[in-house]
């Protein structure tokens, strides 16, 4: 299936929600072979139990004991336009937050996201052990849309958790995520100096 991609700008996202002890920096979309796109997990149905993810190398969780984490090709939550994957046949959601717990240090992690309710965005947080290093806005847009969400910390983090801006924190959709145990150069500070970004959102058909 074809991807059109369309851009828009996203007010005020360099300021909103964002608390930060290391340097973390958003990032354009980059490769990596360390790459996630919940096509071959093991994974029940409405899984209420830890997944292993990146080929091992890391742990999926539900952030809430009463969560679950569930793949699907195509969701849709209180009659709001169904969310299909964007890449191959499969994306990632849950009715809570989803947190990721990686066996080696990392400093980029980015991904795919997209609501599946009526509000649209999200927060991620990223630990060092039990320390927070800092918490950034998510764009995840509505209406079967995705937006590409990618960041560099200069100092290594285990563990990213992810919520939405929804009542419970869940259904916020992931596909291809992918992470680095490097820095990536960020793309230049002209943009956010005006308090704004320039996202790509990719609509699947």
């Amino acid at each position: 299936m074809s991807h059109t991609k369309t851009s828009f700008i996203v007010a005020c996202i360099a300021g909103a929600a964002s608390v930060s002890i290391a340097d973390i920096v958003r990032v354009d979309e980059f490769s990596s072979s360390s790459y996630e796109g919940f096509e071959h997990l093991r994974i029940g149905n409405y899984e209420r139990g830890s997944v292993e993810t990146f080929g091992g190398m890391a742990t999926l969780f539900d952030l809430s004991p009463e969560g679950y984490l569930h793949t699907t090709g195509v969701w849709s939550y209180n009659g709001m336009t169904p969310v299909r994957a964007i890449e191959g046949a499969r994306m990632l959601g849950s009715n809570y937050g989803i947190g990721y717990e990686f066996d080696a240090a990392q400093h980029s992690f980015g991904g795919y996201f997209a609501s599946i309710t009526g509000e649209a965005g999200g927060q991620i947080r990223f630990y060092q052990g039990d320390a927070l290093l800092g918490s950034e806005a998510i764009v995840a847009p509505i209406g079967n849309e995705w937006a590409w969400n990618g960041w560099s910390s200069d100092e290594a983090f285990d563990r990213v958790e992810i919520e939405s801006n929804y009542i419970s924190r869940g259904y916020l959709m992931h596909d291809a995520v992918r992470v680095l145990s490097m820095v990536v150069p960020s793309p230049g500070g002209s943009a956010l100096a005006f308090g704004g970004l320039l996202v790509i959102a990719r609509r699947r058909r």
